[in-house]
């Protein structure tokens, strides 16, 4: 069985945290704080960025993986796995802006991951209990 989907996923969102970490290397070694953020609010964006894709790509990616050896619908799963890689970089650049509300792109790349997570969710569950119940 090849998981496609999954891995191309896995491959980008890889790719995504590697480069958010660098990100945040760079910065400790600018401002030598090996721990914390040493009060340096880019220091402390680049840490919750990384952070924040780190707490959520096993998940999308578990879900990803189970749907799509499900047998699931192959562009339905192409289309919501493309979502979540867009949306998960749409927050990480929204971490970016400076302290305040969430800019447009945090707030969608949140709410586009968390209705992504849901719906594949809610997905998974019908698919693994339809034919029990049925």
């Amino acid at each position: 069985m090849h998981l496609i989907i999954t891995a191309l996923t896995a491959s980008a969102l890889a790719v995504m945290l590697v480069m958010l970490a660098l990100n945040t290397i760079r910065l400790r070694m600018k401002y030598s704080a090996a721990f914390g953020d040493h009060g340096h609010q880019d220091l402390t964006s680049s840490i919750r960025a990384h952070g924040n894709l780190s707490e959520y790509m096993p998940i999308g990616i578990t879900l990803i993986g189970l749907l799509e050896a499900s047998g699931v619908d192959f562009m339905i799963l192409a289309g919501l796995a493309a979502g979540f890689v867009v949306t998960r970089g749409l927050n990480a650049i929204g971490l970016f802006n400076p302290p305040g509300p969430p800019g447009p792109a945090r707030s969608i790349g949140i709410v586009g991951t968390l209705l992504i997570l849901l719906g594949m969710a809610v997905w998974l569950a019908v698919t693994v209990l339809g034919p029990i119940l049925s």
